[in-house]
Formats: structure tokens, C-alpha cells, sequence
């Protein structure tokens, strides 16, 4: 599986011996007149030649091959290509690393193969590609430099598979080697889309979008060139400039998929979805792909072309009704179009995938009367039944449906019964906590901690707990410590960032409090989050300011008991 040439290892390794005059390399043999043996000579390697022990050891590597023991075969070959300086043996090496899939291995391998033969390219790109797949970036940039200046372009395609997952720095330098390779060669228009990519990665789409139109200019009609200026101005929100790009691209270029895919997008941003259902049915039926049919199912979905999205959904299902991915958003269509009992169905066949616990809770929102909850109770216990694996996350859709209807009661029961089972459950014992009251605070508290030793320094966690303390005890200080570890780690999350404003009010630090809840508030305009701010806005001495939010915020929520606790605290009637 591993040979390099049509002729057995052994049969050509005896040929280059007999042809090469190996024996002169063989160890002296022992004179008549010797009284003791003579010391073995040390082993002499010649490049292109083999002696007795490399010969050996060159068998014996090729004999555990063909038993199958192909790690002893990989050790003497890297062995032998290490001391006899012979890129086929290193070659050899690297093939069988590579076939045990052993990283570690074929960088090795790879990398004596490049000292072996340094004008070759394919061990460089060999170690390149590992180097990338690894994400170490930085340590495979002088071999893709050495590839690029040798001719090695197929290195772009190396670099191009991987931009997505560089870091903005490495995006940078990886972009500054290839404008001084660019400088070398200007009408390279796969080094200029490449580079065009890399400032995508930068957060420099103008720059990108100047060097694509650059590339343009001198290829009107490159596909791939037209392809990425187009998503450039797709994503400028102008889908019609980026249909012109993809138009003439096609007219010297008509059967490429890609130009079609993007037209068919492009033709249903800008307004035209009968060209754009056209071009997709017309794409589907020169192609087989569901995976594109399920793309274009989607993309319809998003904009609101039920039918179109239905048929080609339908037609996926046809194809493969072993698939239940399909009924979901087949259920989202019924759902749109109150159409509840088709709706229940297609959620309830959704078998597997990302989308399971959500179309059950889909389901589940069809459900809106606090009588129905056997029901909902029996579909929850048919789907634990059916689908063992998640049933934490079913019964916590069960208690959040219960708590809508406002059976807080049961839903507590049901958590209860859930914890004994599974007493060492995070996501339970977080779920139970964010059911209490002044009341249960205790047990807010004893759950929170338990879950937080579960799952040390997790920033949900310590937020809550933190939270909790506040809001039911003294304990300000342990508080503040906790949500200060949570901000660290999550320093723009508005939850956070309202805890932090709370925390810092309740221990009299009320301009400090300001600035946190302003930025909840900022970032997430909740009532809670409101009310908080509306009381220390208050405190602060800004009344005019606390009356005019508390006043917009009742407009749109006139009955939330945050606004009106708030209302309450500052003396104001609402």
C-alpha cells in the first residue's frame, strides 16, 4: 500500500547492491593468523549507496511492512533516511507515516526528506499542510516561503483553506509575504486573490474590495475574482452590483456551479425571486446536490418565499426519506402559516441533528393553555423514551413550558424528580435555582454553589451566585468578588455588566454603578436591567432622567414588576 514503484523494495535494493559494489563495504573478514577477532569497522554510508547494515535494516523494515508491523517499518526506514542522507528511503518514510496517520511522525519524515532533497517541493508541502491543520500558523510560514519562491503555488491553496481560522496578526504577516512576492510578478491574479482574502480576515473589506476591482480590471470574467468582489458587495447590502460581477462571469463561463449558486442568491437579494427560483431549479437539475437544494431550501426560507422553500424541502424528503432534517423547517413553514397540526407533526419527526431540542420546543409552543399540560407532559415523555441522550435538556423544556403557563409549583417537581436521578446535573441544578424566590433563597444559594464546584469558573455561574447574593443577603463583598470573575471573562455580556451595576449600588458605589448598568442598558433595554438603572439614576440626583425612562419604559411594559418596584422605590405612581 505504501511501495513507491511498480518493483519490489527487496528486488531493486539487491540490484542497486550488485550494481553498486556494496561488498567493498562489507565488514573484513577474520585472518587465519588472527589470534583475537578483529572490532566490527564502523558502518560507512555514501550517498546513493547502501552498506551492509543500512541494507539490513532496509529489509527488515520491508519484512515487518508485509506483516503488517508497520511502525517497526516506519522506525528503520527514519532511522536509515537519517543516516544515509537518501531522500528515497526519507520519501519511503514519510509515505508509511502518512498512512498510520501519525502527525508527529510525517513532520518528522517529511522535514529529513527536505534536508535529503532540498530542491523538492512535496515534503515541504506535506509539512506545510500538517503545520496548518495543527493552526501553528506562524511556524509554517517559512516552509510556504520556501515553497512560493521555489514554485510551489499550489502553497496559495494551503494558505487559502485556512485564512478563515488565522488570527488577525497572523493574517498580516501571511498578506506581507505574498505583496512582496506580488511585487515580483504584478499580473499574478492568484497571489492577488489570495491576498484579497487575507485583508478580508484583517477586518479590511474596502481594501479587499480596492484590490479585487484591481484584479477585475485586468480579468473581467475570473470567476473567483468575481465570486469574492460580489459577496464583498453583498454583504455592502448591494446584491445588484454584485449580479452585474456574476452575470459576466458566466457569459465566458456559463457552466460553472459556483456563478450559478451566487446568481441565484444574488437575483433573490435584489428583488427578482421568479429569475432567482428559475435559476436555482435550473442549477438542481444539472446537479446532483442535496446539499445545495437544502442551501437554496433555506435561503428562501429567510426570505419568506414559503412555497418555493416547501417544494424544494419536499423534493429532499423524496430523494431521502431516511432524512428527517427537512421536517423541521417544514414545520417552521406550517407553524408561519397557522398551520398547527402540520406543524406538530413535522417537529415531532425530526429524529437527530442540531435541531432536535429545537423543534421540540417549537412543539411545545403550540401548547398555550395551562389544561393542556398532560399533553405536553406525554410528548415530553415519548421523546425522553425516544431520545435517552437528551433528556436533560427535554425536561428542561418541560419546566420552562410549565413556568410560562405558570405551574411554577410543578415545575419544581418536576426538576425535584429530575435531580434525584441526576443529583450532579449543572444545567438541573441552574434551572432549579432560577425558579426561587426571597423565600428559597437558601436553596438558590445551596444550588448555585454546588453547580459552581461542578463547574469551576464558569461565568453563568458565578454571575448568578453573585447576583443571588445580592439580591437576598448581606454578603456584598463575596458578591462583587463573584461577579468580578465573571466579567473578567465575559467583560460585554449585559447580564454581567447588570449584576456588576447592582452589586456596586447595593455597596453605595453609585457612580461606578451608573456606568455599568448604562452599558447593560445600552446593550440589552430590559425591564429589569431598566429598573435598576431608573433607581440609581435616582439616587445619583438625575430625577428628570429617571422619570423619563421609567415613563418610556412603563409605555411598552406597563405591568413589569421590575418598572413598577422601581417605580415604588423612587416614590413615583406610575
Amino acid at each position: 500500500m505504501y511501495r513507491l514503484s511498480k518493483q519490489p523494495l527487496i528486488i531493486s535494493l539487491l540490484a542497486g547492491v550488485l550494481l553498486g559494489g556494496c561488498s567493498s563495504q562489507m565488514r573484513p573478514p577474520v585472518t587465519a593468523a588472527s589470534t583475537e577477532p578483529s572490532p566490527p569497522a564502523p558502518a560507512v554510508y555514501v550517498p546513493g549507496e547502501l552498506n551492509a547494515d543500512s541494507l539490513f535494516a532496509l529489509l527488515s523494515a520491508e519484512l515487518a511492512g508485509k506483516q503488517g508491523r508497520f511502525d517497526l517499518a516506519l522506525e528503520h526506514y527514519l532511522r536509515e533516511a537519517r543516516l544515509t542522507g537518501d531522500a528515497g528511503i526519507a520519501e519511503r518514510a514519510t509515505r508509511i507515516a502518512q498512512f498510520l496517520r501519525k502527525p508527529d511522525a510525517v513532520k518528522a519524515a517529511s522535514e529529513q526528506w527536505s534536508r535529503n532533497d532540498p530542491a523538492a517541493l512535496e515534503p515541504l508541502h506535506i509539512h506545510a499542510n500538517i503545520l496548518l491543520h495543527e493552526g501553528r500558523f506562524d511556524d509554517a510560514l517559512p516552509l510556504l516561503q520556501r515553497l512560493l519562491t521555489q514554485g510551489g503555488d499550489e502553497a496559495l491553496s494551503l494558505i487559502g483553506g485556512r485564512i478563515e481560522e488565522m488570527s488577525t496578526t497572523t493574517a498580516e504577516h501571511y498578506y506581507g509575504l505574498l505583496t512582496e512576492l506580488q511585487q515580483q510578478d504584478p499580473q499574478r491574479l492568484d497571489l492577488l486573490l489570495t491576498r484579497a482574502l487575507l485583508l478580508k480576515q484583517q477586518g479590511q473589506p474596502e481594501a479587499a474590495a480596492q484590490l479585487l476591482d484591481q484584479g477585475l480590471k485586468q480579468a473581467p470574467q475570473q470567476a473567483d475574482l468575481a465570486l469574492q468582489r460580489a459577496e464583498l458587495h453583498r454583504q455592502q447590502d448591494e446584491a445588484a452590483r454584485g449580479l452585474v460581477l456574476i452575470e459576466r462571469a458566466l457569459r465566458k463561463d456559463p457552466d460553472n456551479n459556483r456563478l450559478r449558486a451566487a446568481q441565484a442568491q444574488l437575483l433573490l437579494l435584489s428583488g427578482q425571486p421568479r429569475r432567482a427560483w428559475r435559476a436555482m431549479n435550473t442549477l438542481l437539475n444539472r446537479q446532483d446536490n442535496p446539499q445545495l437544494g437544502y442551501y437554496f431550501a433555506l435561503l428562501l426560507l429567510e426570505h419568506e418565499r414559503w412555497q418555493e422553500s416547501q417544494t424544494l424541502l419536499e423534493q429532499l424528503l423524496e430523494q431521502d426519506p431516511d432524512t428527517s432534517a427537512p421536517h423541521f423547517y417544514l414545520g417552521v413553514i406550517a407553524q408561519t402559516n397557522n398551520q398547527p397540526q402540520q406543524a406538530l407533526r413535522h417537529y415531532l419527526l425530526v429524529e437527530d441533528g442540531p435541531n432536535l431540542i429545537q423543534a421540540h420546543a417549537r412543539a411545545l409552543a403550540l401548547y398555550d393553555n395551562a389544561r393542556q399540560a398532560p399533553e405536553v407532559e406525554a410528548l415530553i415523555d415519548a421523546a425522553i423514551e425516544q431520545h435517552p441522550q437528551e433528556r436533560e435538556s427535554l425536561t428542561i423544556l418541560l419546566v420552562e413550558w410549565l413556568q410560562r403557563q405558570t405551574m411554577t409549583d410543578t415545575a419544581r417537581e418536576v426538576l425535584d424528580q429530575a435531580l434525584a436521578t441526576a443529583p450532579d446535573s449543572v444545567n438541573l441544578l441552574y434551572t432549579r435555582a432560577m425558579l426561587g424566590n426571597a423565600e428559597r433563597a437558601q436553596q438558590m444559594i445551596d444550588d448555585l454553589r454546588l453547580a459552581l464546584s461542578l463547574a469551576p469558573g464558569n461565568p453563568m455561574l458565578q454571575n448568578a451566585l453573585g447576583y443571588t447574593l445580592t439580591e437576598y443577603t448581606d454578603r456584598l463583598d463575596e458578591a462583587h468578588t463573584l461577579i468580578s470573575q465573571a466579567l473578567a471573562q465575559q467583560p460585554d455580556d449585559a447580564a454581567t455588566l447588570d449584576s456588576m451595576g447592582w452589586v456596586l449600588h447595593k455597596l453605595g458605589r453609585h457612580g461606578e454603578a451608573r456606568h455599568f448598568l448604562q452599558r447593560a442598558y445600552d446593550t440589552y433595554p430590559d425591564p429589569e436591567v431598566g429598573g435598576h438603572l431608573i433607581q440609581v439614576l435616582w439616587t445619583l440626583g438625575e430625577k428628570q432622567a429617571a422619570r423619563s425612562l421609567l415613563n418610556d419604559s412603563l409605555a411598552t411594559n406597563p405591568d413589569n414588576e421590575h418598572l413598577l418596584e422601581a417605580a415604588g422605590t423612587i416614590g413615583v405612581t406610575p
